[in-house]
C-alpha cells in the first residue's frame, strides 16, 4: 500500500482544469490516486464493474507527483490531455471505454514530414481498417474508400 498516496489538492485541480476543457457526453466519476513507481506521469484505467458499483467511480487515475514537480507546466497539461483523449463515451449505451491515441509513430517521420502530414496519413488508414471492418470497403475494391 506504500505505492499508492492520496494526491494534493493542486494536482486534481490541474487535472480538472484540463478535464472541464474537453466535453463528454455525460457526468464522469474519477477515483484518483497519487502513484510512486509509476514510470508516467498520468495514466488512466477503467474500473470493472463490481468495483466501480462499490467505489461509485467508473476510472482509475494514478498521478505520479514527483513527475508533476519534475515536468514544465506545458508538459503536463499535454500529457494529462492525452489520458483524457483515450476517455470514449458511448452515448446511446452510457458505456465507457479507452481507445488507443490516433498517431503513433517514429519522431524521424516527424522532423522529416511534420506531424500534421504524419498524423493525416495515419488516420487515412485508420478509417480505411475501420470502414473495411464495417464492411463498407470489398475485399476486391481495395483502395476505394469513403473520406
Amino acid at each position: 500500500m506504500d505505492d499508492f498516496y492520496e494526491l494534493s489538492d493542486d494536482t486534481t485541480d490541474k487535472f480538472f482544469e484540463v478535464f472541464n476543457k474537453k466535453s463528454f457526453p455525460v457526468d464522469v466519476k474519477f477515483q484518483f490516486a497519487g502513484a510512486r513507481k509509476q514510470k508516467e506521469l498520468i495514466k488512466v484505467q477503467i474500473i470493472p464493474p463490481k468495483y466501480a458499483f462499490v467505489l461509485e467511480k467508473e476510472i482509475f487515475i494514478s498521478i505520479n507527483e514527483d513527475l508533476v514537480d519534475a515536468f514544465d507546466e506545458e508538459s503536463v497539461t499535454i500529457l494529462i490531455e492525452q489520458e483524457i483523449d483515450k476517455i470514449y463515451i458511448n452515448i446511446e449505451t452510457g458505456k465507457i471505454k479507452l481507445v488507443k491515441t490516433d498517431l503513433n509513430t517514429f519522431s524521424s517521420l516527424v522532423n522529416k514530414y511534420g506531424v500534421d502530414a504524419v498524423s493525416r496519413a495515419n488516420q487515412v488508414m485508420s478509417l480505411y481498417n475501420e470502414q473495411k471492418k464495417d464492411g463498407k470497403i470489398g475485399e476486391k475494391e481495395g483502395t476505394e474508400f469513403i473520406i
